[in-house]
């Protein structure tokens, strides 16, 4: 078992991530749940999971809402 931490570049939430090396995981991607953004491609030669372990600190409120298109 591999235990890391991952910081998303762009919202900088945290992640711990444990990586099971003696079984096969699925295939794709994981993206950080708060902003979407990928941080890893998993390609399912070992098991990975991810747990948010820090939330992003709130911005500024600039007059745009974050969760809105």
């Amino acid at each position: 078992m591999i235990k890391s931490d991952v910081t998303c570049p762009k919202c900088k939430a945290g992640y711990r991530r444990i990586e099971l090396v003696t079984r096969p995981g699925a295939q794709g991607g994981f993206r950080c749940l708060t902003c979407d953004h990928l941080l890893e491609v998993l390609n399912g030669k070992t098991e990975v999971a991810f747990r948010l372990t820090v939330q992003p600190t709130k911005p500024r409120n600039n007059g745009h809402s974050p969760f809105s298109n």
